[in-house]
Parts: C-alpha cells; sequence; structure tokens
C-alpha cells in the first residue's frame, strides 16, 4: 500500500515538475531583449526571475495551459485595465506575475487577459517556482487609495481632496447615482491629472470654504459635498454661488419662502428622522432644484422637485454660459 501511494506520489511530481519545466521553457523563448534571468532563493524555493514579453498569443497560452486553480475573472477590473492601457496610463511600478511549483499561474490572470483582449505587448517581471502558499497572501494587504496617491504627490489634505475630485469628476460625467461606487471612476493616475486640471488654487480654497463653515452646518452636507458644491457653483457665479452654500450651511439670513431654507429643512429631517430618508440621487436633485430657485428668484415654502425633474446646475442667464 505505501509502495502504491509512494508510486502515485512520485508520478504527480513528475507531472508537475514538467509542466513547469514546459512554463520556464516558454517564459524563456519570451524573455525581454537584452535581460537575463536570475535565480533567487525566495522563501524556501528556489525561483526563477526574469523579464518577458508578454504577447498576445504568449498570455492566451499562458491563460489556457498554465492558470488552472485561480479565483474567476472579474470584469469591472478587466474593464478598468483594459481603459488604463490603452488611454496610455499603463506604468510599469514592479508588479510581477508570477508561478507556482506547479506551473500554474497565481497572480497576473487580469494582465494577461487584458493583453489578450487589447492585443497588446507588454514587458512584465515573471517568477517562477514560488510556494503554493504564497497565494494565500497575495492581495490581502490594504489597497492604495487615492488619498494616499495624492499624499505621495505632495498634496495636503490628500483624503478631503481625493473624495471632492472624484465628486466633481461624476458630476460632470452625469453620474448621480445612489452607489457610492459608481462614482469612483478615475484611476490614480487619472485622479492626479484632473486634480491639477480642476486648480489647486481652487480646489484648496472649496477646502477653506468647508473649514469656515464646518462648526455651524451640523453635518447636513457631507465634508465632499460642501467642498464640491462649493467648487461647482462659485464656477458658475462666484458670488451666488458662495451665498447660497454659506446660507444653506449656516441658516443665516433666511427668509421663511426661500428654496434654501426649505432644502435646508430637508437636510435636516433627512438626518436626524429615521423615517425619512433621501438616496443620493434625491440629494442631488433637491440642491440642484433649490439652486435652479434660488437663481430664479422663485419662492418655494416646500420644495417639491417634479417625478421627472433632470439633475442640473442652473446658469444665470446674464452669464450665457454653456454648461
Amino acid at each position: 500500500m505505501f509502495t502504491r501511494e509512494l508510486k502515485k506520489t512520485s508520478k504527480l511530481q513528475r507531472r508537475k515538475t514538467k509542466s513547469l519545466s514546459k512554463l520556464d521553457t516558454y517564459l524563456e523563448s519570451f524573455k525581454a531583449e537584452g535581460t537575463t534571468k536570475w535565480e533567487v532563493n525566495y522563501g524556501g524555493n528556489l525561483t526563477i526571475q526574469r523579464l518577458v514579453t508578454f504577447t498576445p498569443e504568449l498570455a492566451a497560452k499562458i491563460l489556457s495551459d498554465f492558470n488552472n486553480n485561480n479565483r474567476p475573472l472579474n470584469k469591472g477590473n478587466l474593464k478598468f485595465l483594459s481603459k488604463e492601457l490603452l488611454s496610455g496610463n499603463w506604468i510599469p511600478n514592479g508588479d510581477s506575475i508570477t508561478f507556482d511549483t506547479n506551473g500554474d499561474c497565481n497572480n497576473g490572470q487580469h494582465r494577461l487577459k487584458v493583453i489578450v483582449d487589447t492585443n497588446t505587448t507588454l514587458d512584465i517581471l515573471t517568477i517562477t517556482n514560488l510556494s503554493k502558499e504564497a497565494f494565500k497572501t497575495i492581495d490581502t494587504g490594504k489597497t492604495r487609495s487615492g488619498s494616499d496617491v495624492l499624499s505621495i504627490e505632495g498634496i495636503a489634505n490628500s483624503s478631503h481632496h481625493s473624495s471632492v475630485v472624484k465628486f466633481i469628476y461624476a458630476f460632470k460625467q452625469n453620474r448621480y447615482s445612489a452607489n457610492r461606487q459608481v462614482q469612483r471612476t478615475l484611476s490614480h493616475t487619472n485622479l492626479v491629472s484632473y486634480f491639477y486640471e480642476l486648480g489647486e488654487d481652487k480646489l484648496y480654497e472649496a477646502f477653506q470654504f468647508y473649514n469656515s463653515v464646518r462648526d455651524t452646518y451640523s453635518s447636513i452636507l457631507t465634508p465632499t459635498y460642501v467642498s464640491g458644491f462649493y467648487y461647482l457653483l462659485t464656477e458658475i457665479d462666484a458670488v451666488r454661488g458662495e451665498e447660497f452654500l454659506r446660507m444653506l450651511c449656516e441658516g443665516l439670513n433666511l427668509t421663511k419662502n426661500s428654496p434654501i431654507t426649505a432644502l435646508r429643512s430637508k437636510l435636516i429631517k433627512a438626518k436626524f428622522d429615521k423615517n425619512y430618508k433621501l438616496t443620493n440621487e434625491d440629494l442631488l436633485k433637491n440642491i440642484s432644484y433649490a439652486w435652479e430657485k434660488y437663481l430664479q428668484g422663485k419662492q418655494s415654502k416646500m420644495l417639491k422637485v417634479p417625478s421627472d425633474y433632470e439633475i442640473k446646475l442652473a446658469i444665470p442667464k446674464r452669464l450665457n454660459l454653456d454648461f
């Protein structure tokens, strides 16, 4: 019995060794020009590391023959990576494609699939003969956030700015879903670019406005919405944009039938009444509608948003802008 099991184990081991050997042959054949491979004792295993030129053909072969025990592909991640690659935002960052002692890919299948889907060729660092146990530790750490990226860029108050920049981008792209994840449409690369495109001084001014009302606005709006709408409204009309938000946040100088008064009452009710809730989209509609009424100088004791109302930030007619 023992001899039979030993033979079975030996046969399985030979099959694994053959698979890994076959993989190494493929990778060596596509080794990036002008580079060499090197062996490193890593985690108790003698690993082979090399820079490989992954063509669509090689990537497809790896996915077909050496990707047997991986997690299911994530369509959202594939779409995101494809967009990054095709837009020119792809930057080599040292993240490797790895294979275990069986020759199975345990990290990098999404990049390989994107190479196939976009018919692109990429040079990527690969490591073979990693312990199978290594798979358990992949992608388990804290994901780098947009806040981290802005902080590395040297931008102060990075967490606040990251949220505000994403909100402004989502608003201008007409993405108003109640699902917050839908708003997170900027990659880390684009986040930094868009931050500078919006203007560092203007964003800092929006942050300063939030600081000026934070002790009086009773959190009826999130800090992101306070700074985000300050940016958006003052971009339309610097004076009336700030006036609208300051009256909304502080509750000062309001008349009984002002649309801002009606909006503020709704926001306070949504915050303190457990039986009254506003979805993210409802909230945006109410702010947009109140802004429109405010610019028109209309009275509004009860802010009733029409069922077919479309979110928009109205422009004062005298400005004659196309927003």
